[in-house]
């Protein structure tokens, strides 16, 4: 059955779609189909029944969507922007390409810029007190 929204194939039988959600159009049961939850024809009893009626599980292959995670290098960039500016700008770089590169997987792109920029500020500082002198 083909989703009315995003034209994804699903299983025969679903309320939903498994790609958006979408709310699918219903057929009538084949006639002489059995009830939910009997068993199959000739299966044993206490045989236990499927699964609950709009429930059906991903196809195989598709990939289990992941909660986003955040960058640790450009975590480590931020913090290292405080201690030592050079490291600190090195790994805000390294994090805030992880973050580009990652499409929407890895999160704290916000961290990597603010370290980037606070590394250089301090650099500038070194600097300039160093020149002063």
């Amino acid at each position: 059955m083909n989703c009315p929204r995003c034209a994804t194939i699903n299983l025969d039988g679903s309320v939903v779609c498994s790609s958006c959600g979408a709310q699918l159009p219903t057929a009538a049961p084949p006639p002489g189909a059995a009830p939910y939850g009997a068993p199959p024809m000739g299966a044993a009893p206490g045989y236990p029944p499927g699964p609950p009626p709009g429930y059906y599980p991903p196809p195989y292959g598709v990939p289990m969507q992941m909660a986003p995670s955040t960058s640790g290098m450009a975590v480590a960039g931020f913090v290292l922007s405080f201690l030592c500016a050079l490291l600190g700008l090195i790994f805000s770089i390294i994090g805030y390409n992880e973050v580009k590169n990652s499409n929407g997987m890895k999160t704290g792109g916000g961290l990597a810029l603010a370290g980037i920029i606070i590394s250089i500020v301090n650099m500038l500082l070194g600097i300039m007190i160093m020149s002063s002198k």
